[in-house]
């Protein structure tokens, strides 16, 4: 036999511990009588499960309103400083962290653009290879793709999903249509500020999103966008000296003495056409940020106040 208190173990059967000497009979009493009671919180758990409800309700609820508070915060700071704030950067080293940014940015709008003409194309550092002649090949891929994603989109129900491969859809029949190179060639910084915008434009992904649950990959996108943005249209928007006119070494023309000397833009008119592209994406910005805060706002009206969280935990 075990002593129940000490754990000697007992070669014969005796009614006392030989080691710490309780008397067995008067030490197992005790531990039956309070494993037949029922502890006092346990019972009111038991007999008032409603009340535990009501409870853990008010707890979620009062959560939800402060994710909401917060959200409001959010979407009136973080586009108006990120934008601030890359525009301050613009005058420090920071604009070289930038300019490698935007400079991914822009070689990725020349390829997508070529893709959308029907050319194939590899972004890489600095340079963009692509094909000089439209492949039907790669207008059928590049439709199929894009059909494809409107109904993976269409089957889960993201209707935003569907609009957008809609839009790039209809921005392929425009590609198609229009005059190639001029097109892959402008949609270098063009593309740079169209991508950056939808970069920025993630910080409004729906809350089921990995967009919206991962803190870093959110603020992290809204803050390279407003770099990357921010650095190309600040220098469309500036001196004309500062445009990047000559030829780079071991590649090619730049982008503005291409389009001025082979496709015979006018600097004006160039210059017009980026600075209206940005005002462009800077008024969608804007537009995006204004139905943002009235989301935030409306979510957190429907939220239950603190009055009634409190009334409601109190039942």
């Amino acid at each position: 036999m075990r002593c129940p208190k000490c754990q000697f173990d007992h070669a014969l059967q005796t009614t006392e511990c030989l080691k710490c000497g309780i008397f067995f009979s008067r030490y197992h009493a005790p531990l039956e009588s309070a494993a037949n009671q029922v502890h006092p919180d346990v019972a009111m758990a038991v007999s008032a499960p409603p009340a535990l409800a009501e409870h853990a309700t008010a707890v979620d609820d009062a959560i939800s309103r402060a994710d909401a508070r917060n959200e409001l915060k959010y979407r009136i700071l973080a586009l108006p400083l990120a934008l601030l704030l890359a525009r301050l950067a613009a005058g420090t080293p920071l604009r070289m962290a930038a300019a490698m940014l935007a400079m991914v940015l822009h070689e990725s709008g020349h390829a997508i653009t070529a893709w959308l003409t029907g050319r194939w194309a590899v972004p890489l550092l600095w340079v963009t290879p692509h094909g000089q002649e439209r492949s039907w090949g790669i207008v059928l891929l590049v439709t199929a793709a894009i059909l494809f994603g409107g109904f993976l989109a269409w089957k889960a129900e993201r209707w935003g999903w569907v609009l957008a491969a809609g839009a790039v859809l209809l921005l392929q029949l425009i590609a198609l249509s229009s005059p190639a190179e001029a097109m892959i060639v402008f949609f270098g910084d063009g593309g740079a500020m169209v991508l950056a915008t939808l970069l920025m434009a993630t910080f409004y992904a729906p809350r089921e999103s990995r967009l919206y649950k991962s803190w870093g990959l959110r603020w992290g996108l809204l803050v390279i966008g407003a770099l990357s943005f921010m650095h190309v249209f600040l220098m469309w928007t500036g001196p004309l000296e500062n445009l990047p006119f000559g030829e780079i070494e071991g590649v090619n023309l730049s982008d503005p003495s291409l389009l001025t000397e082979m496709y015979g833009w006018t600097v004006l008119q160039m210059v017009d056409r980026y600075v209206r592209l940005g005002t462009v994406c800077l008024a969608a910005l804007l537009a995006l940020y204004v139905w943002g805060l009235a989301s935030a706002y409306l979510e957190l009206r429907r939220s239950p106040s603190s009055e009634q969280q409190h009334s409601l935990a109190n039942r």
